[in-house]
Formats: structure tokens, sequence, C-alpha cells
């Protein structure tokens, strides 16, 4: 069962690029856009996907 504020995780197609200089960001690019994503909340599957929360992914549009 799900407790209260937690998230599915989703898998998004895309590559996961550089931290930021703050090291706190990755950027995403899922083909058409360059996003700037959390990364301690961002793994990459390094198989061109990339897990996250499906909250995160609809935020930015990824999904």
């Amino acid at each position: 069962m799900r407790r209260a504020g937690e998230s599915d995780l989703v898998e998004v197609i895309g590559v996961v690029g550089e931290d930021s200089s703050s090291g706190k960001a990755v950027s995403f690019f899922d083909g058409s856009t360059l996003k700037w994503l959390p990364k301690g909340l961002v793994e990459d599957n390094g198989d061109g996907t990339a897990t996250m929360p499906e909250w995160l992914a609809r935020e930015k549009g990824l999904i």
C-alpha cells in the first residue's frame, strides 16, 4: 500500500546529461526539449531511459 506523499515511478525516454554547475540538477533531453531535473530524483537507466517520480515527469511536461 502506498503512503501519502509517495509517487509512482515512471520510465521516460531520453538522455540524462551533465550535472549543472551546482551539482544539484542534471540535464535531460527527450529528443526535442532540454530540461533540468533534480539530480536526486532522476536515475539514468543506461539504456536511453530515465526513471523518475511520475509527478516530476508530469510537472516538466515529459509525459
